[in-house]
C-alpha cells in the first residue's frame, strides 16, 4: 500500500504544478475582433483583448505612430495626414509707448432726453449749468426745486441783459461768492395793511379731491390769499397801530393757515395777530436768527436747506409751475413775507 500511496501523491503534485505553469505567448489567439459581444447583463463588451499584428505597421497597435493613426488605418480610413508645418516665429514685440491722449470734446448743449434701447428716456444733463442768474446755477441755487423751476423758465425771469455782438473769450472762473439778496418785490406805495388787502398768495392744486370732480390732481385750484389775516388786523385794532408807525416786517399767514389755527386752537385775537409783526424792515435773506415780535419771541431754525420761523418756512415753494409764497413784498412802511403756518399754532 505504501508504494501506491507514494505514486498517487506524486501524480497529484504534478497536476497541481501544471495548473500554475506560464502560458506560452506564442499560443495566444490572433483571431480578428468581430465586433461587440452582448453579455448576460444586456451590455455590449466592446473590448478587443487580442492584440492585432498586421503586415502594415500602421495597422498594428504596437507599431502605429499614434493610437489615432492606428484606429484610422484599422478602419480602412484615408491616408495619414501630412506632417504638420511648423508655425512661423512670431514677430518681435515693439517697445511699449503710452497712447496719445485725445483732446477732450467740447461740452455739448443738452438737447433734451434721449430715448435709449430699452425705451426709457435718459434725462440726465452731464454738463453743469452756470448762469448769470444765481438761481439758475445748480451750485448756487437755494434748492434743487428752485434751480429746476428757474431753469425751465416757470417763474419770472430776471431782467434780460443787453445783447452782446459777439461771444467773448472764456475768462478764468472767478472765486465763488454767495448770491446777493434779492431786491424787495414792489407791492405798492400804501401801508403793509393796504398791500395785504390785494396781495395774491401761492397757487394751490386740486390734489386727490379733484379726481372726483373730473380735475387733474396737479391742476390749479386757486390762490391761497390773505383775506382772513387782513380782516383780523381790522377787527383787533392792530391795523390802526401799524398805520401810525413803522417800518414793520409782517409775516402774513395764508387763509388756509388761519383756518387750521381756528379749527385746532380757536378764535384769532390781537395777540395772535401781533405774533406775525416784527418791528423793523427785514429782508428774507437776512432772517438767520431768532426775532422779537410785538407779542413775544419767535424762534429760528435752519433745516433741509430751508429757513423756519416758529416752524413756518420762509420763502416756501408751491407745487408745479404756479406762484410761490410771496416774500420781500415792499410797502410804504415795511415789507411782507407770506407763511403757510400760523406762528401761534405750536
Amino acid at each position: 500500500m505504501a508504494p501506491v500511496a507514494s505514486k498517487m501523491m506524486v501524480l497529484g503534485l504534478a497536476v497541481s504544478a501544471s495548473a500554475f505553469s506560464p502560458i506560452n505567448p506564442s499560443a495566444r489567439s490572433t483571431a480578428l475582433f468581430n465586433g461587440p459581444v452582448i453579455g448576460a447583463g444586456g451590455m455590449a463588451d466592446t473590448r478587443d483583448p487580442d492584440a492585432l499584428t498586421h503586415e502594415d505597421p500602421r495597422k498594428s497597435i504596437s507599431e502605429a505612430p499614434s493610437f489615432e493613426e492606428y484606429l484610422k488605418q484599422r478602419a480602412g480610413g484615408a491616408a495619414p495626414a501630412p506632417a504638420p508645418v511648423a508655425a512661423p516665429a512670431p514677430a518681435p514685440v515693439a517697445a511699449w509707448s503710452p497712447p496719445v491722449a485725445a483732446p477732450a470734446p467740447a461740452p455739448a448743449a443738452h438737447a433734451g432726453p434721449v430715448i435709449g434701447a430699452g425705451g426709457m428716456a435718459d434725462t440726465r444733463d452731464p454738463d453743469a449749468l452756470t448762469h448769470e442768474d444765481p438761481r439758475k446755477s445748480i451750485s448756487v441755487a437755494p434748492s434743487f426745486e428752485e434751480y429746476m423751476k428757474q431753469r425751465d423758465g416757470a417763474a419770472a425771469a430776471p431782467a434780460a441783459a443787453a445783447p452782446v455782438a459777439a461771444a467773448p473769450a472764456a475768462a478764468a472762473p472767478a472765486a465763488w461768492a454767495p448770491p446777493a439778496a434779492a431786491a424787495p418785490a414792489v407791492g405798492g406805495g400804501g401801508s403793509v395793511v393796504d398791500v395785504l388787502a390785494t396781495l395774491e398768495g401761492p397757487g394751490v392744486v386740486w390734489g386727490a379731491e379733484g379726481v372726483e370732480m373730473g380735475k387733474e390732481e396737479s391742476e390749479l385750484k386757486g390762490l391761497d390769499n390773505f383775506g382772513k389775516f387782513y380782516q383780523a388786523l381790522q377787527s383787533t385794532g392792530v391795523a390802526a397801530e401799524l398805520a401810525a408807525g413803522g417800518p414793520y416786517t409782517v409775516f402774513a399767514p395764508t387763509d388756509s393757515a388761519l383756518e387750521t389755527y381756528e379749527q385746532l386752537r380757536g378764535p384769532i385775537d390781537a395777540n395772535v395777530v401781533k405774533m406775525h409783526i416784527v418791528p423793523g424792515q427785514i429782508a428774507s435773506a437776512d432772517i438767520t436768527g431768532d426775532l422779537q415780535s410785538l407779542a413775544g419771541p419767535l424762534h429760528y431754525r435752519y433745516a433741509v436747506r430751508k429757513h423756519f420761523i416758529n416752524d413756518a418756512i420762509i420763502g416756501e415753494k408751491s407745487f408745479g409751475p404756479y406762484p410761490d409764497f410771496p416774500v420781500d413784498v415792499a410797502a410804504g412802511n415795511g415789507v411782507i413775507h407770506a407763511v403757510g403756518l400760523c406762528f401761534a399754532l405750536y
